[in-house]
């Protein structure tokens, strides 16, 4: 992957930090500034680490996260974007460093394991991946932020069928209105249908699988009644839509998981436990608003950016 550095004007328009500032809050506190986050070159790039990632931009953005900490730790990484899934990538070995959501790892990994889970917590989701590898690879601390599902619904949508503005989806408002909604539904969730059906006695009259960008803009648009999106995802509070919980778990909770190379895992800095603890639902919603839009930064722009403010890497000299 190249990598391309935050110019002094981007990074000046999303920072609002300056390196004056943050020296003399280390100073004050007795801590020693954090390391800058150096591209490896030379020698360093030939045995820097792989990170296997997929295409989704949040994903690419959590990559870089480690990459750009690891970096700064001494220990070369760069970001390889695959297109196979997680857990092919993690069988075949072929990366030093995978960055994958526990459901697909745990999906792929083993299909008969993940099946017979009816309606998966993040615990029971990490527990399939890690009976899962072999001595070849190791788990890594997941994310502290649980990837939870919320149906999203406009004031007008909710004032139309009576459903409570902070509620749930086993309101009975919206099992009433449910036969004449037109639901959308993110492609990497199971069957919706069913569940839907099942556990909150909910039978739409049209269920559409679109991306989630393009859900929450269907229902801004009334192209859509609700979309079950992300719990975490920005556009929720960006749009002022109505977030009903999936108090009732009818879709999995996940996590993000790093599943490391065992022949590199002893070499694995601490770093990385620090980043899994301070990746919770704050950060991934502002690593989600960084990428997002037609301002949007790059991954490893909105990557560099999280680790400044959180202090773990110092704030590169071009920023100003």
């Amino acid at each position: 992957m190249t990598f391309s550095p935050v110019t002094p004007r981007r990074a000046r328009r999303v920072s609002g930090i300056t390196t004056v500032a943050a020296v003399a809050v280390w100073t004050a506190t007795g801590c020693s500034p954090p390391p800058p986050a150096e591209e490896p070159t030379g020698s360093a790039a030939e045995r820097a680490w792989t990170i296997a990632v997929g295409e989704h931009p949040l994903d690419q953005t959590i990559a870089n996260v480690y990459a750009l900490a690891l970096n700064s730790r001494d220990t070369p990484a760069v970001v390889e974007t695959s297109d196979r899934g997680p857990g092919d990538v993690v069988t075949a070995g072929e990366s030093d460093l995978v960055i994958g959501r526990s459901m697909a790892l745990a999906r792929e990994l083993d299909p008969e394991a993940f099946g017979e889970l009816e309606q998966p917590s993040s615990a029971e989701l990490l527990g399939v991946i890690e009976d899962s590898l072999d001595e070849d690879a190791q788990l890594l601390e997941p994310s502290s932020a649980v990837l939870g599902s919320s149906l999203v619904i406009t004031t007008v949508t909710a004032q139309l069928n009576e459903i409570a503005t902070e509620g749930e989806v086993d309101d009975p408002a919206f099992a009433a209105a449910c036969d004449e909604l037109r639901i959308g539904v993110r492609p990497d969730l199971p069957e919706p249908g069913p569940l839907l059906a099942e556990i909150y006695d909910c039978e739409p009259a049209e269920i559409v699988v679109a991306e989630e960008s393009e859900l929450i803009n269907d229902v801004i648009t009334a192209e859509l009644d609700a979309a079950i999106v992300t719990t975490s995802h920005p556009g929720i509070e960006e749009q002022a839509l109505i977030a009903l919980t999936d108090a009732e778990r009818a879709f999995p909770q996940e996590q993000f998981v790093p599943v490391v190379s065992a022949e590199v895992a002893e070499e694995v800095p601490g770093v990385a436990v620090e980043l899994a603890q301070a990746l919770n639902e704050d950060a991934l919603v502002t690593l989600r608003r960084l990428v997002d839009g037609e301002q949007a930064l790059s991954p490893q722009e909105a990557a560099e950016y999280w680790l400044v403010q959180e202090g773990f890497v110092a704030e590169p000299e071009d920023w100003g």
